[in-house]
């Protein structure tokens, strides 16, 4: 259609008037649906091509899934040490042994005076009548005691000892504070092992923590190889979109889509296998259980850390993706 122009005077410069040709006005609302309209495109042709090659795409996120349950499963195995620990703490012990002379009724009334103590959470007294008893229960042992003139076994005061006075220094002082009674003879308290064990366990949270990174690493890795791989597989078809006109950002989307899906596909596998390690074990531990005597029962990661792995593997994968996507598509141009 033809169009007039018109020329100002005074300034010399031209107006048009008329109907023209002019580019298409693109509303701010209408570019965001474009946005994810094209967004949910790519992402479901990034799930076909991955189910076009399923054997490929299933190796590498068998591999992711590898890579991502050894952490998550030694993280739970030391959460599941520390809470068994945790429940030992719970039962440690110290035994005052009285005098040989020091009555019943002396021996329940330094017991109701430990008892007060902080650090204490219980007591029991064993009168020298009570131990002589149990061990007579005991299979071989029947009928010593009473050969003997006098019964040897002292008096015994068991304390249980709450969960945070178990440091070091806590436990010598209240050993001291129990010998400074008189009519103790002895004080015995077997803290050792426990210490070990928490000794064993800050170690292995920091192999844990070094071998997560690790393997986060590795994980971007594969990802990135196998992102790599696709864009060479796709070289003429990304140098004839960017003659068209796509930028970078462009043909980098579907690459990052199926890093994305990499990682959720390697995050789910590994919440089965942990799933299915957890159910293996469960059986073996039924005689472990007994010989504890008590139920031991294992922990999982649960809803939350079952989200929370499932997103950091998605991170990583499109992060993987997003690494090796930029650097070879930004090399990939037209000649």
């Amino acid at each position: 259609m033809f169009k007039s122009t018109k020329v100002n005077r005074r300034t010399g410069e031209s107006r048009s008037s008329g109907q023209g040709i002019s580019a298409p006005h693109h509303s701010f609302a209408n570019r965001i649906r474009s946005w994810r309209s094209h967004h949910r495109l790519v992402a479901s042709q990034s799930i076909r091509r991955l189910i076009a090659t399923p054997v490929s795409s299933m190796m590498t996120i068998l591999v992711l899934a590898v890579a991502i349950t050894l952490p998550a499963a030694l993280n739970i195995a030391i959460s599941n040490v520390a809470q068994l620990t945790g429940q030992a703490n719970d039962n440690v012990q110290m035994s005052l042994y009285l005098q040989n002379d020091i009555s019943d009724k002396k021996a329940r009334k330094i017991t109701a005076d430990v008892s007060r103590w902080d650090s204490v959470s219980g007591t029991r007294y064993i009168s020298p009548q009570e131990a002589k008893a149990s061990f007579n229960d005991m299979e071989g042992f029947a009928g010593i005691i009473d050969s003997l003139p006098k019964n040897p076994l002292p008096g015994v005061i068991v304390l249980t000892l709450s969960e945070h006075s178990l440091s070091s220094e806590k436990a010598i002082n209240l050993k001291k504070k129990a010998m400074g009674i008189k009519e103790v003879a002895s004080a015995k308290i077997d803290l050792e092992w426990l210490q070990k064990i928490h000794a064993i366990l800050g170690l292995a949270q920091q192999v844990s923590a070094v071998l997560t990174v690790l393997l986060s690493i590795g994980v971007m890795l594969v990802v990135g190889n196998t992102i790599k791989l696709s864009i060479d597989n796709r070289r003429e078809e990304i140098i004839v979109t960017k003659l068209v006109g796509a930028t970078n950002a462009f043909v980098r989307r579907p690459f990052l889509y199926m890093g994305l899906w990499f990682g959720i596909g390697g995050a789910l596998i590994a919440l089965a296998l942990i799933s299915l390690c957890k159910y293996a074990l469960t059986s073996a531990l039924e005689s472990l259980s007994l010989a504890y005597g008590g139920e031991i029962a294992l922990s999982g990661l649960g809803l939350t850390n079952s989200l929370v792995l499932l997103v950091l593997a998605a991170l990583l994968g499109w992060l993987g993706a997003w690494l090796a996507a930029s650097q070879h598509i930004r090399a990939l141009e037209p000649r």
